[in-house]
């Protein structure tokens, strides 16, 4: 008898253990062999498996609308006309010329957050043409077990500190642990840390002849203020875009001439002035690094060099400030 009731006692405090400590509750864990998965070849609606990617991903997001169904929770009792997510992966061969931000665009209802995560994508501004990518149906955002990037760091600190990992549903996918949040979006310090991913110089090699701001104009000879840089290099070498973008000016005019403006996707507008040679065309969407033109001495202009601006949500700024020029 004393032994039942010994036995009962370590029962029930294994018990009440289980229950109050979460983490010596089991976990919930989705192992997924992304070589069993099905393969989008194109993101548009002649591809039938996209087609089917977006009726699930409207689905799911019908769903969370209608909220009441956690996936933490998956035996609550909500009331919920649209039942529960469904949970599916898709790889995805990225088309020759797509960005991040434009095919983002294209899997909508699907967060931007959730595609970045569960590629551990260093930034926006990453090259993603031609490769295959993974793409979930539900929507939130993947911490990975083990961050490599810098803004992975800040994600899984935050969610670490705060306790949401713990009570996560854990994905294996390919031996790689990721703690998901449904629903989850990036605060405005980790989106802007990802969208605003270190610039590159335009020119790869240059000597910088004026700085931003007020100086005597070479041509005028009057106090004027400056609203590039100026980078001396010899004629014919080549511009590069700055970061993503899309082309959305080219042309010529008497003070820039032969000139290039892109607009990328964080209010920010870069410019490209006196080249030799424009090789952008207008509405071409392109990623940092991209060829766009050649240096030259069109318009207003003492020798040959690259104007570059920035233009950072209606105001000109100091490109030296964001670009290791020197």
């Amino acid at each position: 008898m004393k032994i039942k009731t010994k036995h009962s006692f370590i029962f029930i405090f294994f018990l009440l253990l289980n229950f109050t400590c979460p983490a010596l509750q089991t976990k919930k864990i989705i192992n997924v062999d992304t070589s069993k998965i099905p393969l989008i070849r194109k993101p548009e609606s002649k591809d039938l498996m996209f087609r089917q990617f977006v009726e699930e991903a409207d689905f799911n997001s019908k769903v969370y609308a209608n909220m009441g169904w956690n996936l933490s929770t998956p035996n609550s009792k909500s009331k919920n006309e649209y039942g529960q997510p469904i949970y599916t992966f898709y790889k995805l061969v990225v088309p020759e010329g797509m960005d991040f931000m434009w095919l983002s665009a294209r899997l909508s209802p699907l967060y931007r957050e959730t595609v970045a995560t569960l590629n551990q994508l260093s930034g926006a501004d990453q090259k993603i043409e031609g490769k295959t990518l993974l793409v979930s149906t539900f929507s939130g955002i993947f911490v990975p077990q083990k961050p490599a990037c810098p803004w992975e760091f800040l994600l899984h600190k935050q969610y670490l500190t705060d306790g949401k990992i713990a009570g996560s549903i854990e994905f294996n996918i390919d031996g790689k642990i990721y703690y998901f949040l449904e629903r989850e979006r990036f605060d405005n310090s980790t989106y802007l840390f990802f969208v605003d991913t270190n610039m590159i110089t335009p020119l790869k090699q240059s000597v910088l002849t004026s700085e931003y701001g007020y100086r005597i104009s070479p041509i005028s000879g009057k106090w004027k203020f400056h609203s590039g840089i100026d980078l001396a290099a010899s004629e014919g070498t080549e511009v590069f875009a700055c970061k993503a973008g899309e082309v959305t000016y080219t042309g010529f005019n008497a003070t820039y001439g032969n000139y290039v403006i892109i607009t990328h996707y964080n209010g920010m507008k870069s410019i490209y002035a006196h080249l030799s040679k424009i090789i952008a065309q207008r509405g071409q969407k392109l990623n940092g690094g991209t060829l766009i033109g050649k240096v030259g001495t069109t318009g207003m202009s003492t020798g040959p060099h690259l104007h570059f601006e920035l233009i950072k949500n209606g105001s000109s700024t100091d490109p030296e400030k964001l670009l290791n020029i020197r």
